[in-house]
């Protein structure tokens, strides 16, 4: 028998979801709640709290950047969302090494296995967050992911997972089942 969950602002503490760092200026701050709208156009969308420094920089840039981090980057993005770029320069702080995108006002992180960078397409408020769209303009992956024919191999990538109040886990490559048509 499944137990009534208590607290519904804990909602998405029951699955796990991909963490992305959002770049905006020189600013990083990682997301759990960010997805793929649309493919035609190339949509990306990411849920941010006006609360965060994040937003006010969103709120006056025309793009932004999404950086996809391993695993073992869970003690870096745990920093980083510690963190408010409203007190400190987070590039300098953690000594990360990154270069500005080529197409909008964002960083991207040496230590991602791919970024998007997005155009700034809508903002729409849901609740207590606004969700901004970007339509993706260029993708970048590094060479060490990917496999003979260009596509990323799984076996190469273990994205960082949150799981709520700080806990990250990733996933296990050896359970992936392809089921055909």
């Amino acid at each position: 028998m499944m137990l009534e969950f208590a607290k519904l602002q804990d909602f998405y503490s029951i699955f796990p979801q991909t963490v992305a760092i959002i770049g905006a200026a020189r600013n990083l701050m990682p997301a759990a709640w960010h997805t793929p709208l649309s493919a035609d156009p190339p949509l990306y969308g990411v849920s941010v709290s006006p609360k965060r420094y994040t937003y006010d920089l969103l709120a006056r840039e025309s793009g932004f950047t999404v950086n996809f981090l391993m695993h073992e980057e869970a003690g870096l993005i745990a920093k980083l969302g510690n963190t408010s770029g409203r007190e400190i320069d987070k590039l300098e702080r953690f000594g990360l090494a990154a270069e500005r995108a080529g197409k909008v006002n964002g960083m991207i992180l040496q230590a991602c296995y791919g970024a998007f960078e997005c155009e700034k397409f809508a903002v729409h408020e849901c609740g207590d967050h606004f969700l901004v769209v970007g339509q993706i303009l260029a993708i970048h992956v590094t060479r060490e992911v990917l496999s003979e024919h260009e596509v990323i191999d799984l076996r190469k990538v273990r994205p960082a997972l949150y799981f709520s109040k700080d806990r990250y886990l990733t996933i296990d490559p050896a359970t992936l089942a392809v089921h055909k048509k």
